[in-house]
């Protein structure tokens, strides 16, 4: 047999092979494999933002004048209870007698500008420059509902410290 026949036969039994192997016409079917691909779908954890301190100082901070303002528009001091210390409870009690000795009561409107100026994990210090526009109000009525306030600039400074996982004001002064 010359080279070329050998070659040719040597291929034609590889072919053979590689049909028997998979599965050409034998008998017993060879068996076969499907691989599984997991159809699952990753979820990837969005960051969750990191508050700072201060951030969550001054949201509380403006969560307390959220609920002073109901204070003296409702002339009821109880609603700053969860928000502020006992002491300063006592004085948004004060600022409610003083309205209702007055026979009326407050709608709040005041332009924040907070600052923190101290600030560790349990207690901070800001020092706001508020412009007021608050005005009086008929305490049974509310009205009106608009007014023109003074306008004065009020500078005051605010302590809070976090008390059971939450920040509260524990007492302000008012600066001159």
């Amino acid at each position: 047999m010359s080279g070329r026949g050998i070659t040719e036969m040597v291929a034609g039994v590889a072919l053979v092979l590689a049909l028997v192997g998979c599965g050409g016409s034998d008998a017993t079917p060879t068996p076969t494999t499907t691989a599984v691909v997991p159809t699952s779908t990753a979820t990837v954890a969005q960051p969750t933002p990191t508050v700072s301190v201060e951030e969550e100082v001054i949201a509380a901070y403006l969560a307390y004048w959220e609920r002073y303002a109901e204070a003296m528009l409702t002339l009821d001091p109880t609603v700053v209870a969860d928000v502020a210390s006992d002491e300063e409870l006592r004085r948004v009690q004060g600022d409610v007698e003083m309205l209702r000795s007055h026979g009326v009561a407050a709608r709040v409107v005041l332009e924040h500008n907070p600052v923190v100026i101290e600030a560790s994990a349990t207690a901070a210090i800001i020092l706001d420059e508020m412009t007021n526009n608050s005005f009086y109000v008929d305490p049974e009525t509310l009205q009106p509902e608009e007014g023109e306030g003074s306008g004065e600039t009020l500078r005051d400074t605010f302590f809070l410290e976090k008390v059971d996982g939450r920040w509260i004001v524990v007492r302000s002064v008012r600066q001159d």
